[in-house]
């Protein structure tokens, strides 16, 4: 069969108030890297004046760092997750999905042979409804929209990825679907989805 290569992008819908929220979090991080050089050139300044009981200047000075250094950490992290699209690459058989942080940041999250796949199937249908109470599967969202954006809608895939069940949301074309189910067994489409085509 000859080689297939087709990509998709699930594009943040509201760019505007994700990044207010990714840079509202960035500049706290960044007011929290400025505390502990603040707090530095402070200490500093006092050590200098008073070398009288350096154990307890030390534990004084690091407390508050840690702290501080702590909090820029984790705001930092915290900031990544308003502002991410998802991009979906399929190669002959292989779905690769991979999270774009503010158009700069790319990160590789997964990727799945289609013949791992045990269903496909539309979002909130009885069948999606009957994965998502399974116990001991991994559910993972590769969206950030409360709705699909034009010509796309929200399908989901369960796959077993090294050992481990994964029911997987995608907001993606008819046409990502149709060529995942060129390369696996048709009776991985769900039956509700069968009837609607």
């Amino acid at each position: 069969m000859q080689e297939l290569f087709y990509e998709e992008c699930a594009l943040v819908q509201n760019a505007q108030s994700s990044t207010k929220k990714y840079n509202f979090f960035k500049g706290i991080s960044i007011f929290f890297y400025c505390l502990i050089i603040i707090w530095t050139v402070a200490f500093v300044y006092l050590y200098v004046l008073d070398v009288n009981n350096l154990v307890f200047d030390f534990i004084f000075y690091l407390l508050p760092t840690a702290v501080f250094l702590a909090s820029a950490i984790l705001f930092g992290i915290f900031k990544n997750r308003f502002y991410v699209d998802y991009d979906y690459t399929f190669i002959s058989g292989e779905i690769r999905v991979s999270k774009v942080i503010k158009n700069v940041k790319r990160r590789f999250i997964i990727a799945f042979d289609t013949s791992c796949i045990e269903k496909l199937g539309l979002y909130a249908s009885k069948t999606f409804a009957y994965y998502g109470e399974m116990v001991g599967i991994n559910k993972q969202i590769f969206t950030q929209n409360d709705l699909p954006a034009e010509n796309k809608d929200f399908y989901y895939i369960v796959a077993n990825v090294n050992g481990q069940k994964q029911l997987m949301i995608f907001e993606c074309t008819e046409t990502f679907i149709k060529n995942i189910l060129k390369f696996s067994k048709k009776t991985v489409l769900e039956e509700e989805l069968l009837r609607k085509k």
